[in-house]
């Protein structure tokens, strides 16, 4: 935790850094530092760096550490190293919902201004999939495994309908919707970045709430009902926290793949299993990693790219590798 702290600090500073407007990394920390201390900055210093660049980074702080903590959640709910936000269709569905708003210019809520109807639509879709765990789990009894195959089952349901969607859309609409769908910081600013930052805290903070639940919950169903638990209860809530939590991420940022995935296996490895260490150790590496992978989208290509491609080219070799090397032993 110590190390991904440190790497977050420098990380952070450097990507300030970073970007279409050209200016050194040392001279854009030294205004970001003047502005802290009240000094007057050059209008495109300002304009560019404080504006742009420090909501940026400091959102990609939020959005690592916000979806790492999804990710063990989810992996601790199933016991399945595959389960994060993007494979229980949470991703898929504010994927569908953006797509609806930014194609067809839907609103599931009336009155909504149009620079928030893409998040509104995205937040309610990314809901849908738990909504439909915790109604199948009213009637019916449902095993972890038939729960995260009900989770991929939407996820491919909600991604064919936006495919279709995205066939049919004109050119202008077809660019805003890709973007979206790859995921990327650009949207968050000065006026997004507090709703991110409250949501990702408080659903955070009730997460850790139920950590000594969540250990438990590694002994198997039986188990945990001879010590006074009700593994259902503990798993449904955990997981709508966690999905609330993803919702008002994802609802901003697009579709960022891979880090719900990759930050708990890393952690994992390090700290072991216990939630007690687990979930702060994976929001370290989850916010450090999505720091230094937008600091590489930034001055890939002309214009930078998506930060959901580089960590999704980042993390899909470095999972492997977590594959090869994880012990069976760190899972209990």
């Amino acid at each position: 935790m110590l190390v991904s702290f440190v790497l977050i600090v420098i990380s952070f500073f450097i990507t300030l850094g970073f970007g279409v407007y050209r200016i050194s990394i040392i001279d854009a920390d030294i205004a970001f530092i003047d502005h802290l201390l009240g000094k007057e900055l050059d209008p495109n210093v300002e304009e560019y760096v404080w504006n742009t660049r420090v909501p940026r980074a400091i959102g990609a702080i939020l959005v690592g550490a916000g979806l790492s903590v999804a990710g063990v959640v989810m992996q601790n709910d199933f016991k399945n190293p595959l389960a994060e936000p993007y494979t229980m269709g949470i991703s898929s569905g504010a994927f569908l919902g953006a797509t609806l708003s930014i194609i067809l210019g839907v609103s599931i809520i009336p009155f909504v201004s149009s620079d928030y109807m893409t998040v509104a639509n995205a937040y309610l879709f990314s809901l849908i999939p738990v909504a439909v765990l915790v109604l199948i789990s009213r009637f019916r009894k449902l095993t972890p495994a038939s729960m995260i195959l009900i989770g991929i089952a939407v996820m491919f349901l909600f991604s064919s309908i936006s495919q279709i969607l995205m066939v049919t859309a004109p050119s202008e609409n077809l660019a805003d919707a890709y973007a979206w769908r790859v995921g990327s910081l650009d949207r968050l600013r000065w006026e997004k970045l507090p709703i991110v930052a409250v949501s990702t805290v408080i659903f955070t903070a009730l997460i850790c709430l139920f950590i000594k639940k969540l250990n438990v919950m590694y002994i198997g169903d039986r188990s945990v009902k001879t010590v006074g638990e009700n593994p259902p209860q503990i798993r449904i809530t955990t997981l709508v926290l966690a999905s609330l939590l993803t919702a008002g991420i994802v609802s901003f940022t697009g579709t960022i793949g891979f880090i719900g995935l990759v930050g708990p296996h890393i952690a994992r490895i390090f700290v072991g299993s216990n939630n007690r260490y687990l979930i702060p150790a994976s929001a370290f590496f989850g916010a450090a990693f999505i720091l230094i992978a937008d600091s590489i989208a930034k001055i890939s290509g002309v214009n930078g790219l998506p930060v959901g491609v580089i960590s999704s080219m980042i993390g899909g070799p470095l999972f492997i590798w977590i594959l090869i090397k994880q012990r069976k032993s760190a899972w209990t």
